[in-house]
């Protein structure tokens, strides 16, 4: 029996123009009703019932390296760390004290970012003290995980208007609370830190009755050789659910809100990480209708 396609699904709908031709859109479908809304490279094309002569979901699109790359250059830029300064086509940052791979490694940013080109990435950070750590995007490295290989994550993303939607017990900031900070653990409870974003950050605290039971944060950048050109994404972070909140659908409310406050700032793509070990985590946001981008982690042996 063939399930009828989903909100989020990638899906070719064609329709029967008046003029009596056959035509097909193939996109992201952002709502089943009557008309389909399907999105396309950014724009919603709406198809009515009687027009359809048939629809399906189909595999989503081949991920391209070139397109890993770019997405790898926006989630650097929402955590560019306090120092840092691109090298041989590596962007090396540096953290000081802070915790956490984004803030001490080197993400591949252009295609001259190969395992060949690594002396002067390696110099960097011997000149700051510390073993070079570079941020392993599978499919652009070319070669198998080497043997420390470490905080295995995968990168997932959506079209943030085919599941936005705004909730009324979310408040959005620009600036993090001391609430907001106070959920958070290790590097994301430092204010700096968490408002680091070459772009720009919102801060959505989900407080019913007065309490703070969830907080995300969302960054705002673009993806091309410059932060003003190229696909605008927003990136999800820092979401905590406070334990006596949990399984009740407030991290989905939370992301949904997320979305739309995306959607009303110009976003065109959503994305997120999420460690290979959160299975919890994956069911959720495949529950949302993202999809898997690409895979990542952190070498230090190379």
């Amino acid at each position: 029996m063939r399930i009828a396609p989903t909100p989020g699904d990638r899906v070719v709908v064609r329709r029967l123009l008046p003029s009596g031709q056959a035509t097909d859109v193939i996109g992201t479908l952002e709502s089943d009703g009557d008309p389909l809304v399907v999105v396309r490279d950014g724009q919603r094309h709406t198809v009515p019932r009687a027009e359809i002569v048939a629809y399906k979901a189909v595999p989503a699109r081949p991920v391209r390296n070139r397109e890993i790359r770019a997405l790898t250059r926006a989630q650097a830029r929402c955590w560019p760390s306090s120092e840092n300064a691109e090298v041989d086509g590596w962007l090396c940052r540096f953290g000081g004290g802070l915790p956490g791979g984004r803030a001490n490694s080197a993400a591949p940013l252009t295609p001259e970012a190969s395992l060949d080109r690594i002396d002067g990435v390696r110099a960097w950070y011997a000149e700051r003290g510390m073993l070079m750590r570079l941020q392993w995007v599978d499919r652009l490295m070319g070669r198998p995980r080497p043997p420390h290989f470490d905080r295995s994550s995968r990168v997932f993303v959506v079209d943030p208007a085919a599941i936005a939607d705004p909730s009324p017990q979310v408040v959005w900031s620009d600036t993090p609370s001391p609430a907001w900070l106070a959920l958070q653990t290790a590097a994301a409870a430092d204010g700096a830190w968490s408002a680091a974003v070459l772009g720009a950050a919102r801060f959505g605290t989900l407080a019913p009755d007065g309490d703070v039971a969830a907080t995300v944060r969302l960054s705002l950048t673009r993806d091309g050789d410059d932060i003003d050109t190229g696909t605008s994404w927003a990136g999800i972070g820092s979401l905590v659910v406070a334990e006596r909140y949990r399984r009740r659908g407030l991290a989905t409310e939370l992301v949904r809100s997320l979305a739309a406050e995306a959607t009303v700032r110009g976003a065109a793509r959503c994305f997120l990480e999420v460690l290979d070990s959160n299975t919890a985590a994956h069911a959720l946001y495949a529950g949302l209708g993202f999809t898997e981008h690409h895979r990542y982690g952190y070498a230090s042996d190379v």
